[in-house]
């Protein structure tokens, strides 16, 4: 039995492509693909454009009904669009795209955007961010990220307060390495939390994070080759 190949195939990779189930069928429609696969209950992963499949017995989905196997990942929710609205709905204090990219590890700013025009969920602005909210529990949401966001920047020991002081004291350069140290330090999650604390954007300190892990860092530059603004140089009138 052509299904019997095909759980077997998952068995021993996890993950395939319709090329692999092509071959591992020995068919060219994808009709006969895609009936086989829902024999066996199948799920399609909503990074790389849908490319991987996998089986639905295979995935091991955590918290936010995400499930990553290497860099290809997989929802209990299906697709890209559906997970973000799911976390949005469940989340205690809302969302913003940073901490969404954070477990969900795939670019949503398009989605979140698309949710909010086609008001699937609301938003509210703090500080540099949006904050995406549930339509239904979206009050009740804010006012909590509000405490969370005060609390952080009245600390009773002034924390907060004196590390962003010492960070204005370094240049660009200083604080994005600084920053990926002390998410290396926390691990999983560090980036969010460091970002918080220093009020730096999340990217920024992930791009510290990378540059210390490389080990390749270059002192002699602030910024990347190319970066800032051009150099002005003085010329004689002739």
């Amino acid at each position: 039995m052509k299904s019997d190949h095909l759980a077997k195939a998952f068995s021993e990779q996890f993950v395939l492509t319709i090329e692999d189930l092509k071959v591992i069928l020995q068919t060219n429609s994808r009709m006969t693909i895609f009936r086989k696969l829902k024999q066996l209950s199948y799920q399609t992963s909503y990074s790389h454009c849908g490319k991987y499949y996998t089986l639905t017995t295979r995935a091991q989905y955590n918290k936010y009904g995400v499930w990553g196997y290497g860099d290809i990942f997989f929802s209990q929710y299906g697709t890209l669009k559906n997970t973000v609205l799911a976390n949005i709905k469940n989340s205690t204090s809302g969302l913003t795209a940073s901490e969404l990219e954070e477990f969900i590890h795939t670019p949503v700013y398009n989605t979140v955007l698309d949710l909010f025009k086609t008001r699937q969920v609301n938003r509210m602005q703090i500080g540099r961010e949006y904050v995406y909210l549930s339509l239904q529990e979206g009050k009740a949401q804010f006012t909590l990220r509000q405490k969370e966001v005060q609390s952080r920047h009245t600390s009773k020991d002034g924390t907060d307060e004196y590390l962003i002081l010492f960070m204005s004291l370094l240049n660009e350069k200083q604080r994005r390495l600084f920053a990926g140290y002390e998410s290396l330090k926390l691990g999983y999650g560090g980036d969010r939390k460091i970002a918080h604390k220093t009020g730096l954007n999340t990217k920024t300190v992930s791009q510290g994070r990378q540059e210390l892990s490389s080990k390749n860092i270059d002192m002699g530059r602030v910024r990347k080759a190319g970066a800032g603004r051009p150099s002005i140089k003085k010329t004689k009138k002739s």
